[in-house]
């Protein structure tokens, strides 16, 4: 039997939407009580393998994001719905029964966990803590296109870690909503970005060109140490409004 929507899940007709929550803030014992007993076996599982207690908490609140999420679209109880991972490991929903067919994606980081939700469309999210990663040169050399190096290569200081964190979450995120994760990336491709909601990907190969029609990419910046991109695949319809919300799950 199909389940019941609730009016939140039209919107998805025309946005984007971005849940946001903050792990560190949410630390009522009653509360995350009540996270573990909506996880599944293997999620709990999943938790206790981590070797830190604040890894462990911020995969607890990230999941329990997504479960609280999925039933504001769905008259589903959050304990109730079950993911399978694709060949490479991008969680999907396998039920229950009879549910539209919502799509998601989760991101975690030091201070900020976010999910994404569209409608029946791939999509991923990357949340990254600037200034969160070590050698950034050799990081760039390694993973970006020629263009984005020539790029970051008349910047320094602050300015070189805010461009190579919006090619990085960007690049992050796509590669997350084709369902392959980074370890797949190329660098024949490239972000052009003009400002947070006009960004452009570009292919080197002409049998990927006009690909880029087929993709909305945004940047969100919740916090002044945060930076959040999103990917959706559009197929060439107009682009979505993206809101972001802040929530305790």
């Amino acid at each position: 039997m199909d389940k019941i929507a609730t009016p939140r899940l039209e919107q998805l007709q025309q946005q984007l939407h971005v849940w946001l929550t903050v792990p560190d803030e949410i630390t009522d014992p009653g509360t995350l009580s009540d996270y573990l007993s909506l996880l599944s076996e293997e999620e709990r599982e999943r938790q206790q393998r981590f070797h830190f207690e604040k890894d462990r908490h911020s995969f607890l609140v990230s999941h329990a994001l997504v479960r609280k999420v999925l039933s504001m679209y769905v008259d589903v109880d959050p304990a109730d719905w079950k993911f399978s991972a694709g060949e490479f490991g991008r969680p999907e929903i396998a039920g229950p029964a009879g549910v539209p067919p919502l799509r998601f994606n989760l991101t975690h980081t030091e201070g900020l966990s976010a999910c994404l939700v569209t409608l029946d469309v791939d999509c991923g999210v990357d949340a990254e803590r600037l200034g969160g990663r070590g050698n950034l040169q050799a990081v760039a050399a390694r993973m970006f296109a020629d263009s984005e190096l020539e790029t970051l290569s008349v910047l320094n200081g602050q300015q070189y870690q805010q461009q190579f964190f919006t090619f990085w979450t960007l690049r992050e995120a796509y590669c997350k909503a084709l369902g392959t994760g980074l370890g797949f990336s190329k660098k024949d491709y490239a972000f052009d970005v003009a400002d947070d909601s006009r960004i452009a990907i570009r292919f080197d190969s002409p049998r990927d060109n006009g690909q880029g029609e087929y993709w909305q990419f945004n940047l969100l910046r919740p916090a002044v140490e945060h930076l959040v991109a999103v990917a959706v695949r559009t197929d060439g319809f107009a682009g979505k409004a993206v809101i972001q919300k802040y929530i305790v799950p």
